[in-house]
């Protein structure tokens, strides 16, 4: 399977990869043979971390919901009862539902979770309904991977992330000399003392729930100093590649630089990112780096001037070179309570389809300019606001890497993430972190 796949296949002018299943589409031409209709007052019970009043600041989420609107207008005889929540409530909730064996009918699944939850019994199978959609050979390749075991696949990824962009304030690093958002360390560690001095921060990190630094920072910095063989050993469990290898050690000694020549905003580890992401919009931070999400976010926090001077760039290479990759990929999925039967696991598996399926991808394309699993063509990205644009011009020349909290295993994400916390607010050192994280994946073998 590929671990690197070219963004430039995944969203162009003509032909754009959205968010989704262009198999699984909401009208009656997407949907499994003899699905539309079965199960006459069913409930169907889905929880998920999109919020309604988040909408604007978050078009993935937009773009589901908008699809379970229109699937509850055109199943009328279904009751569709959402449990929505923050994406860190979410993520502790599920799993520990999953843990008792009582998750909703409908639920979100993270990659790096699935492992467990087959072992558990906790999802169903989705092979046997995507077989029967007429679009199922528009898939693009690896985006089921993360949700695979022994052939079967237990769900339908719902988005596709891009976690490592460096969206940049050009007027604030024009103004301590710098053109554009510097291309080696050297230059933004320089940059943070001089920003300092205004009583800013060079770059915005919320981590309170843990992920950002490693999702959007870590995972793009462990490539360019392991490579792609390095990390696709870890997901594989084949042992042999390390944690305490010298090379993602160093990735740990870079990531912890961040903190240590002030680059961050010294309330790191007590902001969520969604917080880092409006610290960098009021002005207090002259960059953010983030995910595909935050083009929305910053277009619904900032001010005109600030979305009008907001750039994108990525993350410096180690050698001087240009950077030719970032962290994304699919590895969030829907999916479907494997204790269902009859005409309500048909009703789940139709609305997982109907709701992350090609309307959505339609929708993600056209109204936000998202990329994803499938194929939806004819998208016009001038109509975009020019971050949009640019967001996509910069995404397209480039490859993605594995997300580690997309496709690692859940229970070394935890200790990872655990320990960049610590890592950070300068408690713990890289080799020990190390050390500790590799004792997690032994227990894998």
């Amino acid at each position: 399977m590929k671990r690197k796949m070219k963004t430039a296949a995944l969203l162009m002018a003509g032909i754009l990869t959205v968010t989704g299943l262009t198999a699984c589409g909401g009208g009656d031409d997407a949907k499994a043979e003899g699905k539309k209709g079965a199960g006459d007052g069913i409930e169907l019970t889905v929880s998920h971390y999109y919020l309604q009043e988040e909408r604007e600041s978050n078009a993935v989420g937009d773009s589901y919901l908008a699809m379970v609107e229109q699937y509850e207008k055109d199943h009328p005889d279904i009751t569709v009862t959402q449990q929505a929540m923050s994406q860190s409530d979410y993520s502790t909730k599920i799993q520990a539902q999953a843990a008792v064996n009582e998750v909703p009918d409908v639920f979100m699944v993270k990659g790096s979770w699935v492992d467990n939850f087959v072992e558990n019994g906790i999802v169903a199978p989705i092979n046997e309904y995507l077989d029967k959609y007429e679009y199922k050979d528009n898939f693009r390749e690896g985006v089921f991977d993360a949700a695979t075991r022994d052939g079967q696949i237990y769900g339908m990824p719902n988005q596709m992330s891009i976690t490592s962009v460096v969206y940049y304030n050009e007027a604030l690093w024009k103004s301590i000399g710098y053109d554009s958002f510097p291309d080696n360390w050297d230059d933004i560690y320089a940059a943070a003392e001089k920003f300092q001095e205004q009583g800013i921060s060079a770059i915005a990190l919320g981590n309170s729930e843990k992920w950002a630094a490693e999702s959007c920072i870590l995972s793009t910095l462990g490539d360019r100093f392991t490579g792609a063989d390095w990390t696709n050993s870890i997901i594989d469990k084949s042992g042999t590649a390390k944690f305490t290898d010298d090379s993602f050690v160093s990735a740990l000694e870079r990531l912890q630089t961040l903190a240590t020549k002030n680059v961050l905003n010294p309330d790191f580890n007590t902001i969520t990112e969604t917080q880092g992401v409006e610290y960098y919009s009021q002005g207090r931070a002259a960059a953010v780096v983030s995910g595909h999400w935050s083009v929305a976010a910053i277009e619904s926090f900032a001010d005109e001037e600030t979305i009008k001077n907001t750039k994108v760039a990525v993350l410096p290479s180690e050698d001087g070179s240009k950077p030719e990759s970032i962290s994304g990929g699919c590895g969030w999925y829907f999916a479907v309570n494997k204790n269902l039967t009859g005409e309500k696991l048909d009703a789940a598996m139709d609305f997982i389809f109907s709701t992350t399926g090609y309307e959505m991808c339609e929708y993600a394309a056209k109204e936000h300019g998202l990329m994803g699993a499938g194929l939806v063509e004819d998208v016009d990205v001038s109509a975009f606001p020019q971050l949009t644009q640019d967001f996509i011009a910069l995404t397209n020349e480039l490859n993605f890497t594995p997300v580690y909290d997309l496709v690692m295993d859940g229970a070394v994400i935890e200790v990872m993430n655990t320990g960049i916390q610590d890592l950070l607010n300068g408690s713990k050192e890289p080799k020990d972190l190390a050390a500790e994280i590799q004792a997690e994946q032994d227990k894998l073998k």
